[in-house]
């Protein structure tokens, strides 16, 4: 399947200057300030369709996995839920649950939860949003293709996370840390925007670049890519809601050339003329692990 993906353009400009974007500015100082100095780019990649191979975070960065929830994945249960947090509450431990099962870590945490929706017939007459009510809208699909965290951000979230005696602890008994993104569609089957995932092993470090996104409270560092045609990118195609997408977004331990994590974005292809329009949840965890006992889930 052919799908297009938008990608940092690779300009001289990032040689010396940080790629950067600002999220929550006063509206009353949008325009007096320049909210980013990324420029983009829209590239066709070749995308396979994961059912007909076998993929495994170990060695592509990401795996498909069967996880039928006990929850109901109505979008309202998601999206609304400043009135009743009884659904997202039960959804986030039974996706720790799961986590520990599959990654049988000694130690975790999940810290943030997003849920998304793309839908082109109403998102450009939507206002801007107050980032500080983020619990109570949908969020755009990330379009860009990124890595959540940067090899600093991961270490600058493990430190948020952690108590200093956690971290005292993580640094003397020599444990490793990782964090995991479990993705799963509301709908029933997806019919538009596919979540996209690139085998890191395609992926050189000098692919990635560094982007600071400056936020009211804090600045988080994640990794945007520039294309090139040597990535080999893949999709579960008529992927449901029983089935999630787990992948690494950061890990601790990063040797080689080769990204240490899967680059991922939405793609712009549907089959339904947007009938259906995608929506998501994803629940994001810290995970610690004993040195000597290796990571586990990710052959």
């Amino acid at each position: 399947m052919k799908d297009n993906l938008q990608f940092l353009r690779d300009l001289a400009i990032y040689q010396e200057e940080q790629p950067y974007q600002l999220f929550g500015l006063p509206r009353s100082n949008q325009e007096a300030i320049t909210s980013e100095n990324c420029e983009f780019e829209v590239k066709d990649v070749e995308v396979t369709d994961a059912r007909e191979c076998k993929v495994t975070i170990g060695n592509h960065g990401f795996a498909f996995v069967r996880f039928k929830s006990s929850c109901p994945l109505a979008a309202a249960n998601f999206e609304t839920v400043g009135g009743d947090p009884t659904v997202v509450t039960q959804y986030l431990e039974e996706t720790v649950d799961f986590a520990r099962a599959m990654f049988k870590p000694v130690d975790i945490v999940c810290f943030d939860w997003r849920f998304r929706r793309r839908d082109p017939k109403t998102s450009p007459g939507i206002p801007p949003r107050d980032l500080k009510d983020i619990r109570n809208f949908a969020l755009p699909t990330g379009d860009t293709v990124h890595c959540d965290y940067s090899a600093d951000g991961g270490l600058d979230r493990l430190k948020i996370q952690l108590l200093n005696n956690e971290l005292d602890d993580f640094s003397m008994k020599n444990r490793t840390a990782m964090i995991v993104n479990v993705w799963r569609p509301l709908n029933d089957v997806v019919r538009n925007t596919p979540l996209l995932l690139c085998d890191r092993r395609s992926v050189l470090k000098q692919d990635l670049i560094e982007v600071d996104k400056v936020l009211p409270d804090k600045v988080e560092k994640a990794y945007f890519m520039f294309y090139r045609d040597y990535h080999r990118w893949y999709y579960l195609s008529d992927q449901t809601s029983d089935e999630v997408t787990v992948f690494p977004t950061w890990t601790s331990e990063s040797g080689g050339d080769s990204a240490s994590c899967c680059p991922h974005g939405a793609g712009a292809s549907q089959t339904d003329n947007w009938a259906d329009p995608r929506e998501s949840i994803e629940v994001r965890l810290l995970l610690i692990f004993d040195k000597a006992e290796g990571q586990q889930g990710v052959a």
